[in-house]
């Protein structure tokens, strides 16, 4: 039973959890290691560049947006009340349409964006984890030479 609330993860024995997986432990020159746990970083930093640089263009492309609305707005108002109830009527629908294509436009911009950066930032997290994957093979695999050698 859990008696720490902050700890949702109380319960499960992390150290029980490493010690079923019998990794073979690697003695000596940790070096591969740490050069291994840098490349991760360096990757991690790479993909958060690539996801605020794509939320940054999607959040200027909304201002953009923001700025054409408000700009198509104050020139569709001024236009309507110029002309006589007929006029306004057809340009009003004629405003309605343009406005509809206009959002299906900007629907496909933002969903294009979007796209781009997750599988910009996708590619770099999984070209990582498969180097990583090799790493770890190479360091298990060296570290049993190791140990038959030594018997």
């Amino acid at each position: 039973m859990m008696t720490n609330i902050n700890n949702p993860f109380e319960f499960f024995d992390f150290q029980k959890m490493l010690a079923a997986l019998k990794v073979p432990t690697v003695d000596g020159n940790s070096e591969n290691l740490i050069n291994a746990q840098k490349k991760t970083l360096e990757t991690f930093a790479n993909a958060s560049k690539v996801l605020f640089e794509g939320y940054n263009a999607l959040a200027k492309k909304q201002i953009e947006v923001l700025n054409k609305a408000i700009s198509s707005a104050k020139d569709a108002t001024s236009e309507l009340a110029k002309g006589n109830p007929q006029q306004s009527a057809g340009k009003s629908i004629e405003l309605i349409q343009e406005s509809i294509v206009e959002a299906q436009n900007i629907a496909t911009d933002f969903s294009k964006i979007a796209e781009k950066t997750a599988k910009e930032s996708f590619e770099i997290l999984n070209k990582r984890l498969l180097e990583g994957l090799t790493e770890i093979k190479k360091v298990i695999e060296d570290e049993g030479k190791k140990a038959s050698v030594k018997n």
